[in-house]
């Protein structure tokens, strides 16, 4: 090793070199026991990871693949998902993911845009790369992840396992890393517009990492076992991935994270850390003993991750007194921070959740921010607003992002002022938490006013017979956007868009009120748990007449 590449090792941001001191001290300790289609796959230490993810990284440099070229990944977890991470980790290539669900049109714009000189898809996703592998001139290389074993190697593939076996060298490949090199580019949920590549920098993961155990160490130690079902594509996967294996824990990973399984992993495993949706629980309460139920699968919990739709108070009090032992917590962040932002922990979640109702007209309380970020409100002129008033918050943190890729004017747009802006409406209180109001973009515009979304949505999320709701504006003849709920009724429960509609004219300010409320057994959302409004509005757009 030459002088400058030792002296760049003895003192970098690299998040490779985690793994690699994680697999030094912990080499026998577990590190993820892999499911896939319900059955268990495999066990895998820290060392055999370390090795595999070596041997994969000296793979990619024989194929020419360099620190700053993209390597586009197309799979539900798995193994090898890990393992490109932390391959791509080590030498400096970026870790470019795209979501599972996207079809071949999709993936082709987004590969066109981030040039990759390898995609790697998982066998069951390859026919989406097959319609257009003649329409992607930046790939060289094809690989297929094999984990069906029915499908066959296209002509000209490469098998995955192949470029991390035996033949391959193990040695550990060091290549001179900064920290304000790129380590993943991943793209934006697209709910809006076209999804934007976000470039997370190894100095931004770090910053993550320790936020991690800063905020959050009381609960994160050697002997937690984490349910992995968050997507590896999705910029919470990896931040889940990363904590985990800092310190050394044991991640019990689904293929695909279907209800049916994530109960049977609750059953077979002392799970300790998880991430769980309010609804989820809920319509555990309505099964036969539910609350039993409940302490049964979940009693082992120490730390739990709210996402996904609103709830009330008085059914997190409901659920919190069911697990007394759990710390509960609501979550907020962006992909432009890593995923950092803020954080309403146990001590005061029911208390600023109250509060977020009754004085926020339905704001969700999302706490305060998080150690490695610095938060305030701003007005349309970037003025700080005082607490009690609605502005648009803005953050500076070493976890905001480098850019938005190829995308300098939209860069410029939310970094202003030394601030980033992140497009979410929000209200501060005298203690500095912070309470969601809505994304700017999400404001439904009726008539002459602006109805908060997720007003709408906190009240109607109190209806005893609702399990989940998301409100969007619709085009209206009159009323320019006409304020619309879409509703799924708890397991087992009724309701009718009538009855929704009333109920809000009792709590609701007239012009907050449903023109309509739709019923629908489920909402269509990302891999994330985020709800698309866009296909809600392009799928009911003709819903009020042209």
């Amino acid at each position: 090793m030459d002088k400058d590449l030792a002296d760049n090792v003895m003192r970098r941001f690299c998040v490779g070199d985690i793994f690699r001191r994680v697999a030094l001290n912990k080499p026998d300790k577990t590190a993820i026991i892999y499911h896939y289609r319900g059955e268990k796959r495999g066990e895998f230490t820290y060392a055999e990871l370390n090795q595999k993810a070596n041997r994969f990284a000296n793979a990619l440099l024989e194929k020419g693949i360099r620190k700053g070229d993209r390597v586009t990944m197309v799979s539900y977890n798995c193994i090898q998902f890990v393992v490109y991470i932390m391959a791509c980790a080590k030498i400096g290539v970026w870790i470019t993911p795209l979501n599972f669900a996207l079809k071949s049109r999709e993936i082709k714009m987004l590969i066109h845009h981030s040039e990759p000189k390898m995609v790697i898809v998982e066998d069951d996703l390859s026919p989406e790369i097959l319609a257009i592998q003649d329409e992607l001139p930046s790939v060289s290389h094809f690989v297929m992840i094999n984990l069906n074993s029915e499908t066959p190697l296209p002509q000209g593939w490469i098998d995955f396992d192949d470029l991390c076996g035996e033949s391959c060298s193990d040695d550990e490949p060091y290549v001179m890393i900064q920290g304000e090199d790129v380590l993943t580019m991943m793209y934006t949920s697209g709910t809006e517009a076209m999804p934007k590549g976000v470039l997370n920098t190894h100095a931004n993961w770090h910053a993550c990492i320790m936020n991690a155990f800063i905020d959050f160490g009381t609960y994160i130690r050697e002997d937690s076992v984490n349910l992995g079902v968050v997507p590896l594509f999705h910029v919470a996967g990896h931040s889940s991935l990363f904590s985990a294996m800092t310190t050394a824990n044991t991640t019990i990973m689904l293929h695909r994270p279907e209800p049916p399984l994530v109960m049977k992993a609750f059953e077979t495993y002392n799970i300790t850390d998880a991430n769980l949706a309010p609804t989820v629980l809920a319509n555990l309460l309505q099964a036969p003993d539910g609350e039993n139920l409940i302490r049964r699968l979940f009693g082992s919990l120490r730390m739990v991750n709210l996402y996904g739709s609103p709830t009330t108070d008085a059914m997190m009090e409901k659920i919190m007194g069911l697990l007394p032992e759990t710390a509960f917590q609501n979550y907020y962040g962006q992909s432009e921070i890593t995923p950092l932002g803020t954080t309403l922990k146990s001590p005061d979640l029911l208390r600023k959740m109250k509060e977020g109702d009754k004085r926020f007209k339905g704001a969700e309380a999302i706490g305060q921010s998080h150690a490695m970020v610095e938060m305030k409100v701003v007005d349309e002129s970037d003025n700080e607003l005082p607490p009690g008033e609605i502005g648009e918050m803005a953050v500076r943190s070493p976890a905001v992002m480098q850019g938005y890729y190829k995308e300098p004017q939209k860069t410029a747009e939310t970094f202003k002022n030394g601030w980033h802006h992140t497009g979410d409406l929000a209200v501060m209180d005298e203690e500095r938490f912070y309470y969601f109001v809505d994304r700017k973009k999400d404001m439904v515009k009726s008539g002459a006013e602006n109805v908060s979304s997720l007003e709408v949505e906190q009240w109607i999320a109190r209806h005893p017979r609702v399990a989940e709701v998301v409100v969007v504006g619709i085009p209206h003849p009159r009323w320019i956007e006409a304020v619309t709920a879409f509703v799924v009724p708890l397991l087992n429960q009724t309701v009718t868009g009538e009855e929704i509609v009333q109920y809000c004219k009792d709590g609701l300010a007239g012009y907050k009120v449903p023109k309509k409320a739709v019923i629908v057994e489920a909402l269509p959302k990302l891999p994330s748990g985020k709800v698309l409004k866009r296909d809600l509005r392009m799928g009911y757009k003709e819903l009020y007449g042209e």
